[in-house]
């Protein structure tokens, strides 16, 4: 099967700079790995830049199907370069083009990516979440806050802003940071002290979820892990957690509840808090979990049984099967003409 790769190189290579640049961008050895990966289970890669010339670079490499030839794919790893959607820029572009992709919809990725309404999606389908309050302004009134409280861009991942306060006047000067190097609104969400998890998901019909991973904050119930941290100093990994099974299949179930409320497909990672008193509250969903080598998502996939290659051939596995499976047995049941089967025909099923 062609599978092109498709990632952001760098931040350029736009028609004008315009609004929030993105900060997230995909390490290349990490992409040359999921290339490595797919070439190794048979697959004819390319991996293209995801910037203003994308359209022309994946025409020129999945050219439209002709009667016998077999569908092509995207392998989606770009994060966008610039504005407040960015996870949605690509999805978008393919969906125009009439290209199947690996990953959730622009709708998904949009509801994700924002996490006051994910946690609005959340509070409406009784998933535990921490309380929130969201300010445009510092001089907003924020009497009503509870405090310690944590702060972060409503519309960013990787941890990027991160600020634990515990007095009104931090939090002025938190949100106006947030306000100002973000360019978007600040979350306020209620501090939970404890244990910090990770639960990741694969699959579509049915979800299958990896062993759920506990990030090691040493015992210190009011550690947290910003951008910074995560790059000059990572927290160690514990998979399988060391929880009871009970717990963990509470935070599974809960995982799958958060996965279908948002609309998510393909794959994604849950973010978890325990708090002292054992429950349990959903932070976020990563709709575009990282496949780096060392994250949560990749680590908990080795602990479920899946290597690097499997994992990545497995991602490509249910995007493929999502789109194509279900035409596939419908037209075999209606007797619909040998010609539209053979255009239905993927080399993976």
């Amino acid at each position: 099967m062609r599978v092109a790769i498709v990632y952001n190189k760098k931040n350029t290579n736009v028609i004008n700079p315009f609004g929030m640049q993105n900060k997230e961008i995909y390490n290349p050895k990490t992409v040359k790995r999921v290339a490595d990966a797919l070439e190794a289970g048979g697959h004819n890669v390319e991996i293209i830049d995801g910037n203003m010339n994308v359209i022309e670079n994946i025409r020129a490499f999945l050219p439209p199907v002709t009667e016998g030839e077999k569908f092509g794919l995207v392998f989606n790893m770009a994060y966008g370069i610039q504005g407040e959607s960015r996870y949605t820029h690509i999805p978008a572009m393919l969906e125009m083009l009439g290209i199947p992709y690996v990953g959730s919809t622009p709708s998904g990725h949009a509801v994700a990516l924002d996490k006051i309404i994910t946690k609005i999606i959340l509070q409406k389908n009784d998933i535990p979440t921490p309380n929130f309050w969201f300010f445009s302004s510092a001089d907003e009134d924020m009497s009503g806050v509870e405090y310690p409280v944590i702060v972060k861009p409503k519309m960013e991942s990787v941890s990027f802003g991160l600020r634990v306060v515990h007095n009104e006047a931090d939090l002025k000067e938190a949100v106006a940071y947030i306000i100002s190097e973000f360019h978007q609104q600040a979350l306020v969400e209620a501090f939970i002290r404890g244990r910090e998890f990770a639960v990741g998901l694969i699959g579509n019909d049915p979800v299958e979820v990896f062993p759920v991973l506990e990030i090691d904050l040493e015992g210190d119930p009011d550690a947290i892990q910003t951008a910074d941290d995560k790059k000059s100093a990572p927290r160690a990994k514990i998979c399988p957690a060391q929880i009871t099974p009970e717990l963990e299949e509470r935070m599974k179930d809960l995982s799958i509840k958060v996965f279908k409320s948002l609309g998510l497909r393909d794959f994604s990672r849950v973010d978890i808090r325990l708090d002292e008193k054992g429950d349990i509250y959903i932070l976020e969903i990563n709709s575009m979990a990282s496949l780096g080598s060392t994250g949560s998502y990749v680590t908990a996939a080795l602990a479920y049984g899946l290597d690097f290659n499997s994992l990545v051939n497995r991602m490509l596995d249910v995007a493929t099967i999502r789109y194509f499976a279900s035409q596939l047995s419908d037209t075999a049941q209606s007797g619909t003409s040998k010609k539209y089967q053979r255009r239905l025909s993927f080399e993976a099923i």
